[in-house]
């Protein structure tokens, strides 16, 4: 019904089991989401647990998240092929990334190294339950696409909502260890990621003048508070637990998913003013 609902008006109406690949394909990325939270390793013989947000799959589980997003617009827009083909790029990556996890568990498992013999790594039930989600995700390549080519307004607003998803969620991935450092620091990463996810979800279907702003906004403020959190640090969370990073001041190191996030958010604020005043192709 949501599928059927989306695509109303925006294109031909589709049989009803071309309808059930988008509801596949959405429920894929919640099986993949779900996948990411249980156990996904564990090691020293059983006795510590390892989910998948405790490393790179809670970015997969970002990626399914994304390829469902794609299939919504994918309707959204009246089925043009290149979203649906982002959207099973999506879903490729989320395959491809939870296989390689897979099998390099079970290398470091089979083989006879000293770091084998200490972890005694062992997989869990969440890799299996991502890469089972993220199979369900490629039943978008089921549905048939239109003819309607994808607007010049809709891929600018594409770019600025994928420069703010690519942002909001690294903000919500990196906030376990934020919350570690400080309550109030942990539950202003989730706020900063979850509004960008909203502005994302906002430019792509309903596009406003209000929603450009408030992406300029917001993105300036987070860059202002990264700055000085390098620079000086923050009041709060001043035990940095961050690893890695080049140190420019007195604060927090520059790491790869700090740098990333920023770069996202100059881009996105450019692309916000850009399009404010144009239509909403």
């Amino acid at each position: 019904m949501i599928v059927r609902q989306m695509g109303a008006g925006t294109a031909p109406a589709l049989r009803p089991i071309f309808r059930s690949f988008g509801a596949i394909a959405m429920l894929g990325a919640a099986v993949a989401i779900a996948g990411s939270v249980l156990p996904w390793v564990t090691i020293f013989a059983g006795t510590e647990t390892l989910t998948g947000w405790d490393g790179n799959p809670r970015y997969l589980a970002g990626i399914a998240l994304a390829g469902a997003a794609l299939t919504v617009l994918f309707f959204h827009a009246g089925r043009p092929i290149a979203v649906r083909r982002l959207a099973t790029i999506a879903a490729l990556v989320v395959v491809g990334g939870t296989a390689m996890d897979i099998l390099s568990v079970k290398a470091v498992a089979s083989s006879q190294s000293v770091t084998a013999r200490l972890l005694d790594p062992s997989l869990g039930p969440g890799p299996f339950v991502m890469l089972a989600g993220g199979l369900a995700l490629l039943a978008v390549v089921g549905i048939p696409a239109s003819v309607t080519a994808v607007p010049a307004g809709l891929w600018l607003r594409m770019l600025l909502a994928g420069a703010l998803f690519v942002t909001g969620w690294i903000h919500i991935a990196l906030v376990p260890e934020h919350l570690a450092e400080s309550m109030i620091l942990g539950l202003g990463f989730l706020i900063a990621g979850v509004a960008q996810l909203a502005l994302a979800a906002a430019i792509s279907l309903r596009p406003s003048a209000v929603a450009y702003y408030a992406v300029v906004a917001l993105n300036a403020a987070l860059i202002v508070l990264y700055t000085i959190a390098v620079v000086k640090g923050l009041p709060f969370g001043i035990d940095h637990q961050h690893s890695g990073g080049r140190v420019v001041g007195s604060g927090e190191p520059i790491d790869l998913p700090g740098a990333l996030s920023k770069a996202a958010e100059l881009v996105g604020m450019a692309l916000a003013f850009g399009l404010v005043g144009r239509p909403k192709s």
